[in-house]
């Protein structure tokens, strides 16, 4: 740039690029965002689009989206595809477009479940879907379905039990069990997939089901085979279980006819229960920071 003399149009696009680079976010968005793309050969306008697209898509994400729709024409079967495919999930489902989230999240694994990107673009799945609204459990395992359904399976299992660890933090038991019994229908689960998966159905029914059945699903993990945080999980469940257990062993003992149901329990025992695992999704919300 400084040893040539560009004509008008060009300067620009050289100085959005160089203010992209450096960081000056405003600059370059107003350079680049000024361009013509239509007038660029389409590869290269994709390039543009992709850039102002990142820069516009907190203060403007239908104009963000409009960018990467325009990527995603000009430049398919290339890396700018697949990020704007990535950042594409992102957007529509925070700007509340669920099923244009679903139609970008289909692509991507069909087109570009093996780049070295994925695992990236897996992680961002799972945190869209864990977020949809309560209720809709149902329909959001049978949307993860259909995304995931050309994939390999042990890529299917990682992502269930993503989804199943990252709902159980985020308290959404039912999607938690949902996703971990999904994990499980897939074929050739390996022993640790298996015992996470097992951890996470124990541990979002632990207020439901029988205390004595709960405690010998807990026992039969084998903690050797889960990650620390999941080691973490395993400890918090038998001391909610615990929780869970206390006064229904005291009134028994009180009241040998007292044939109380395990799952009739009163107002305190669930503050405790909640209590233990609001710390340990403290806990694991910051070991995945």
């Amino acid at each position: 740039m400084a040893r040539v003399d560009f004509d008008e149009a060009d300067e620009a696009l050289l100085e959005g690029a160089l203010a992209y680079v450096e960081n000056d976010i405003r600059k370059a968005e107003r350079l680049l965002s000024s361009l013509d793309v239509d007038e660029m050969e389409p590869v290269f306008g994709a390039q543009v689009n992709l850039a102002v697209a990142q820069l516009v898509e907190k203060k403007d994400p239908a104009e963000a989206l409009n960018r990467l729709e325009r990527v995603m024409l000009d430049a398919p079967g290339t890396l700018l595809e697949e990020a704007a495919l990535r950042l594409g999930v992102m957007l529509a489902e925070h700007h509340g477009d669920t099923d244009k989230a679903d139609r970008y999240a289909r692509l991507y694994f069909d087109r570009y479940y093996r780049s070295v990107y994925a695992g990236n673009f897996r992680a961002r799945f799972s945190s869209v879907y864990v977020a949809r609204p309560a209720g809709s459990e149902e329909k959001t395992i049978a949307t993860i379905a259909d995304a995931v359904t050309r994939i390999p399976p042990d890529q299917q299992i990682d992502i269930y039990l993503s989804i199943g660890r990252r709902a159980l933090v985020a308290g959404n038991l039912k999607l938690c069990g949902m996703a971990a019994d999904e994990a499980m229908k897939i074929g050739n689960v390996s022993k640790s997939a298996r015992q996470r998966a097992q951890l996470y159905q124990a541990a979002s029914t632990l207020t439901e089901r029988d205390t004595t059945e709960t405690l010998a699903s807990l026992k039969a993990i084998n903690r050797d085979e889960l990650h620390v945080a999941d080691q973490k999980l395993l400890d918090a469940a038998f001391g909610v279980l615990g929780e869970i257990r206390k006064p229904l062993m005291t009134d028994r003992a009180r009241d040998p006819e007292d044939l109380m149901s395990e799952t009739a329990l009163d107002t305190s025992v669930l503050d405790r229960a909640n209590s233990v695992l609001d710390a340990v999704r403290n806990d694991l919300k910051e070991l995945d920071q």
